[in-house]
């Protein structure tokens, strides 16, 4: 297990950044380089069902995830099988004013057996690929 936490100040209002983080189905399209497939496999008001191919740290993963939004303030993304299967993402939103928007992830990754020991070296990768990815809600 490996647990990271990450959080930043962006200049977007909390209403663009929310809209970009509840639009699953184009993750792929933010992140190209971290989903290598993605298929919407069930959908309802707040849960959406994905099947993935994901490159984190180096490392292709195929999972499943159940996402739960909370309206205009969280994601929480739960791997419920795969080889991370226990891993969840949480992405906050706390509005800061009219223009900006912190945006704080917790990611509590589990990587199974041999990814045990080989999570807590990749950690400082992860917390750096967790800050690019808070980056990059700020250009959309």
């Amino acid at each position: 297990m490996v647990r990271v936490v990450s959080s930043k100040t962006i200049n977007s209002p909390h209403e663009r950044v929310f809209s970009v983080i509840k639009d699953i189905g184009k993750l792929p399209i933010l992140f190209p380089d971290k989903y290598k497939s993605f298929k919407i496999i069930d959908e309802s008001n707040n849960h959406i069902l994905t099947e993935e191919i994901v490159s984190i740290s180096g490392k292709e993963i195929n999972q499943k995830v159940k996402h739960t939004l909370e309206p205009n303030r969280m994601l929480k993304s739960e791997v419920i099988e795969g080889d991370t299967k226990g891993t969840i993402l949480i992405i906050e939103l706390d509005p800061i004013s009219n223009s900006s928007t912190e945006i704080k992830i917790d990611a509590d990754l589990k990587y199974g057996k041999i990814g045990a020991v080989l999570g807590i070296f990749a950690k400082r990768k992860i917390k750096n690929e967790i800050d690019n990815l808070i980056d990059r809600f700020s250009k959309e």
